[in-house]
Order: structure tokens, then C-alpha cells, then sequence
């Protein structure tokens, strides 16, 4: 990571002060997509949850009803577990990255260089920021990259149990 932000800048006193201001402000957008995107796969897996447990409650209910079919019962017992297992991964809290940077790692200790001017000084707080950002990003990307894989067979499973669910209850209504 650090080798190849030194390829990107060469001299990071040389970008202006505006540069910095704009790069910042896009770093700062995009993290704030990514932190949304993770607070949607959650908001989508407690309505996944939410729709698991009417499906359950309705397996419960159709259970109790007498005539079970063995081999279908076994499906959606493991369909149900799956699918807890998914959503429980889903809804566990997760290792969110805070926005921004709190003051102690922002003040650097070189802040206090009297080599540096203040514009360098300044640069010098973006430069840091933005790689920080930037390290941020990288790690809510994989997280994210996972979520969705999880969340994808977690709407898989929940679509199957619930045809089936549904299919064993109409079955019981038409063919008693």
C-alpha cells in the first residue's frame, strides 16, 4: 500500500492547497458510499430475517398439521439453518472504520518542524489524511465484497425456504 501511494505523489509539498481540499472532499464522499452500502445490506438482511421468521412461523404451523412429507422437511430444515447462519453473519456487528480521524493520530509530530511553512504544514495534514482514507476504503471494500456475497446466498435460501414453505402449505390445502 505505502509503495504505491510514493509512486502516485512524488512531492506531496508541490500539489496545492485546493488539490487537497478537492481530493479530500472525494475521499470523503467516497467512504461515505461505502459506509452506506454496508448500512443497506444490513437494512436488506433484517427484512431477509424478517421474512425468514414469517416463513418459519409458517412451517411451524403446517407441522403441526399432520401429514409431513419426510424429504421436503429435511430441505428446509437445512435451508433454515443456512440462512440463520447467513443473516446472523449479516446482523452480527460488524468492523466499521469511523469517518474522519480522531485529533491524536491527525496531529503529527512533526506539525512542529520549523523547516516546514504552513502551507506544507497543512499539505501535509491532507497528504496524511487522504492515505489514511484511502487504507479505510480499501478495508470497507473487502468487508463490503463479503457482505454481499453472504447477503447473496442469504436472498437465495430465503426465496427457497419460502417457495417450499409455501408450496407444503398450498399442498395441504388442495390435498388434505
Amino acid at each position: 500500500m505505502s509503495e504505491t501511494w510514493k509512486d502516485i505523489v512524488k512531492d506531496w509539498e508541490k500539489v496545492p492547497i485546493e488539490a487537497y481540499k478537492f481530493l479530500f472532499s472525494q475521499a470523503k464522499d467516497r467512504y461515505d458510499e461505502f459506509m452506506s452500502v454496508s448500512e443497506s445490506i444490513s437494512n436488506k438482511a433484517v427484512t431477509l430475517a424478517t421474512i425468514m421468521v414469517a416463513v418459519i412461523s409458517g412451517f411451524a404451523s403446517y407441522k403441526f398439521t399432520g401429514n409431513s412429507n419426510h424429504g421436503f422437511l429435511i430441505i428446509l430444515i437445512f435451508l433454515f439453518l443456512g440462512d440463520v447462519f447467513c443473516l446472523g453473519l449479516l446482523l452480527f456487528p460488524k468492523n466499521i472504520l469511523q469517518i474522519g480521524s480522531p485529533p491524536n493520530e491527525m496531529f503529527i509530530d512533526y506539525l512542529d518542524n520549523t523547516e516546514l511553512v504552513d502551507d506544507e504544514k497543512t499539505k501535509l495534514i491532507y497528504y496524511n489524511e487522504l492515505k489514511r482514507y484511502q487504507e479505510k476504503m480499501n478495508s470497507m471494500e473487502k468487508v463490503n465484497r463479503y457482505r454481499h456475497w453472504l447477503y447473496g446466498i442469504a436472498l437465495c435460501l430465503t426465496i427457497l425456504a419460502t417457495i417450499i414453505t409455501g408450496g407444503l402449505i398450498l399442498s395441504t390445502v388442495y390435498h388434505p
